[in-house]
């Protein structure tokens, strides 16, 4: 008996770009009849076993030929014709190549109205930038659909409560003159002639919108809002007639309030409740309300219906359940590091365990005020110190405190300067004591007032009128003599005083309404940041004082294919310029390359500055810093094998990272000349490494771990502009990187060409 093995597809007669046309492709194969699609199943890595083989019919392999037909004119293609051909030269392995000749897709010649309404008409055609139908265009089912919705959300936010897309239909028409009128005069049917073959080559539509009389006619009736009911602390069972409640009524708003307890302040309500008693209908303002009151997180559950009453008005009842007022929630993080190198007295092999324990008041004065505690308490301990003389047992301890406050609804800034309805303020404080035993104690403190505003079209801006953060650092002089021994610490490791005001903005775009794109996402985020030019001016801590400007860009683009593979491509470039004679923006603010999210065949701050010479092996120190930052990534992710179904599935990447940071102005003494920023001498200072990874993709959370080479090292720019590919020889491959020991040529070639790293989700 004839079993199927495989399934291709091809289309043809189409101008359909390589992105759109593999979407198309994935499409069409979606249209196989059940009884026709090839099951492969991967237990093991790249092996692909064929799972239950289906019996071999040309009746189902017909029924997906048509479905494909009908998909293709789902998509504007009208005069596709799809077919299949059976390759059985294999015996019994059956293999199908399914064609569709798409021809060209009809476009929109005219896009009319006629909805026999005069308040509809003139609502539908009011914001013609907003129609998703224009002409020009392809017509799609899924464009058709959207205009249709895009109508009734106009109709159902100027109060017609109760219209639905059923009231509406799309009419087309594509008749060809030459087919419907006879002529004598043969001139005039050569040109009717010639018109019907145009209309082949560019096929086109003409389509209008008309209105379906209802059998209820209080369907093409407007309302309005006549009561608004709020019951702050609804219990099942509850109604808003009930004897039972306190009622309170608030005339600004027009809300009714009824409450079995006082739970919320009035303006919180008058605020966040959008609608008012005599507005129309809207169904905007209702999604808008839900969401105010949700996102606050002091309810439990947010539910508002809509009653209806004579005389085309509706009462608003809000039912409202409380939420649990405290949140409390504790956590143990460890970590360990095997990097230290022999004879290092700051410590050896090192392991760390944190406790994090956080207290959430979520109503704070009955306002929706939210406030977290938060303690993070953790210690390191040198767990190889037996093994090295000179070590100490305690490596280091950290406490911590953080308080963060936020106020919904409520703007720092004293003057309206955005259209966002629902501004969300914070007051965030930090204070926290890290001590390296022996070597210095960091004592830190930040204070930052702002205010979040969520824009349209998932954009968001948050504004930090006033920041102000100090680092003290009390080195010791054991600690004062290793500077002194790496002059590139001296910035680095210094009590730092900033006073100013930030900025960042971010905007999220998800897949782009055209109906052959692949699932795509482009976030781009920025920062601007200033000390000493605005709250800075003011003369306090000037021995301390910092004083820059900053800014920096990340631009991601994400697209995602067949069985969730996805390309990722990343930009990011940032910038610190020191003022007033400062070399170099205080450690905490500078740059860094390197680790599980950045320039991964280096260690976190591993890279740079510019052509400086990487730090010997074995030195204690090699962190390195910069004021400024390029680097461009690029990942190709795919499946492997689904181990657990939609629990576990491994899935693996490759990838290229370039970048590198360097100093803005050089500094005698500390910041030589080859780590400065120099146009000319970028392409040679640029850093490049290539790698793979593996992730263990649980769903919730993804572990992964990535292998990178560097193939172009800045440090060695002045032989080969810095391309020096690894000689991967067999010996180094499962010699110099795997082998243990103490053979330091292969320790001296994986310090300078190759890095391990862990990570916890995706780098970018």
């Amino acid at each position: 008996m004839p079993f199927l093995v495989e399934n291709t597809f091809e289309i043809k007669g189409s101008n359909l770009g390589a992105i759109e046309k593999e979407a198309v492709l994935l499409r069409l194969e979606n249209q196989l009849d059940d009884s026709a699609k090839v099951k492969i199943s991967s237990p093991i890595f790249f092996l692909d076993i064929l799972k239950k083989p289906l019996r071999w019919d040309t009746g189902y392999a017909g029924i997906s030929a048509r479905n494909m037909k009908a998909s293709m004119i789902a998509l504007g293609y009208y005069n596709a014709v799809a077919n299949y051909k059976a390759d059985t030269s294999g015996g019994k392995k059956v293999k199908v190549k399914y064609t569709v000749n798409a021809g060209k897709p009809t476009l929109i010649d005219t896009m009319l109205y006629n909805l026999s309404d005069s308040t509809l008409q003139y609502l539908a055609k009011k914001n013609p930038n907003k129609r998703i139908l224009k002409e020009d265009n392809p017509i799609t089912k899924t464009a058709v659909l959207g205009e249709i919705n895009r109508v009734v959300d106009t109709f159902r936010n100027n109060g017609f409560y109760k219209i639905t897309a059923a009231e509406l239909r799309m009419r087309g028409d594509t008749t060809i003159a030459a087919l419907t009128q006879i002529s004598d005069d043969p001139f005039e049917q050569l040109e009717l002639l010639n018109q019907a073959q145009l209309a082949r080559e560019k096929p086109e539509i003409k389509l209008e919108m008309v209105l379906v009389p209802p059998t209820d006619s209080s369907k093409l009736q407007q309302y309005t809002l006549d009561s608004i009911f709020v019951m702050q602390d609804f219990r099942r069972g509850d109604t808003y007639t009930a004897a039972n409640w306190q009622r309170e009524y608030v005339p600004p708003g027009g809300l009714t309030l009824l409450y079995h307890k006082k739970y919320i302040r009035n303006g919180f309500l008058n605020r966040n409740i959008v609608f008012k008693p005599g507005q129309l209908y809207s169904q905007k303002d209702y999604y808008t309300t839900v969401n105010n009151l949700t996102r606050a997180a002091v309810w439990q559950s947010v539910s508002i219906r809509a009653q209806e009453k004579d005389s085309n008005k509706l009462n608003m009842i809000l039912e409202l359940i409380p939420g649990k007022k405290y949140g409390f929630e504790a956590g143990i993080e460890a970590s360990y590091s095997a990097n230290a190198q022999q004879g290092n007295p700051i410590g050896s092999n090192l392991f760390g365990v944190s406790l994090n324990l956080s207290l959430t008041d979520r109503n704070i004065d009955k306002r929706a005020i939210k406030m977290t505690h938060a303690l993070r308490a953790g210690v390191e301990v040198n767990s190889g110190s037996g093994n090295a003389a000179g070590t100490q047992l305690l490596n280091s301890s950290e406490l911590t405190y953080t308080n963060s406050i936020v106020l919904p609804g409520v703007s720092t800034l004293p003057f309206k300067c955005l259209k966002s309805k629902s501004p969300e303020s914070f007051i965030n404080t930090k204070l926290s004591l890290i001590d390296r035993f022996k070597l210095f104690q960091l004592q830190s403190f930040s204070l930052n007032v702002g205010t979040v505003f969520s824009l349209k079209n998932n954009q968001k801006l948050t504004l930090r009128p006033f920041n102000v953060e100090l680092n003290y650092l009390n080195n010791t002089d054991s600690f004062k003599n290793i500077i002194a021994a790496n002059p590139f610490l001296r910035y680095s490791y210094t009590t730092s005083f900033i006073l100013g005001v930030s900025g960042s903005y971010s905007s999220v775009y998800y897949n782009p309404r055209h109906p052959f794109s692949l699932a795509k996402e482009r976030v781009f985020r920025t920062n601007v940041e200033e000390s000493g030019l605005t709250w800075g001016a003011i003369p306090v801590a000037e021995k301390y004082k910092s004083r820059y400007v900053k800014a920096d860009a990340e631009y991601v683009y994400t697209t995602t294919y067949k069985n969730n593979n996805a390309l990722v491509l990343r930009a990011f470039a940032g910038i610190g310029i020191p003022l007033f004679g400062d070399s170099s923006l205080p450690f905490f603010k500078q740059y860094f390359a390197g680790g599980s999210n950045s320039m991964r065949a280096w260690p976190i701050r591993g890279i740079g500055r510019g052509s400086q010479a990487l730090a010997p092996f074995g030195t204690i120190f090699n962190d390195r810093t910069g004021d400024l930052q390029l680097e461009a990534n690029a990942e190709y992710r795919y499946s492997i094998a689904r181990i657990i179904p939609n629990t576990l599935t491994i899935r693996g990447a490759v990838f290229v990272d370039i970048g590198n940071v360097w100093n803005v102005r050089p500094t005698p003494g500390v910041v030589s000349d080859e780590a400065v920023f120099k146009f000319r001498d970028l392409y040679k200072e640029l850093g490049m490494a290539v790698g793979t990874g593996f992730r263990l993709d649980f769903n919730y959370v993804i572990v992964r771990v990535d292998l990178g080479f560097r193939v172009k090292r800045p440090e060695t720019s002045d032989v080969n502009n810095g391309w020096k590919l690894p000689n991967l020889s067999f010996n180094d491959a499962f010699g110099k990187l795997f082998t243990r020991g103490k053979n330091n040529e292969n320790k001296l070639w994986r310090y300078e060409n190759f890095n391990l790293t862990f990570g916890i989700n995706y780098p970018f």
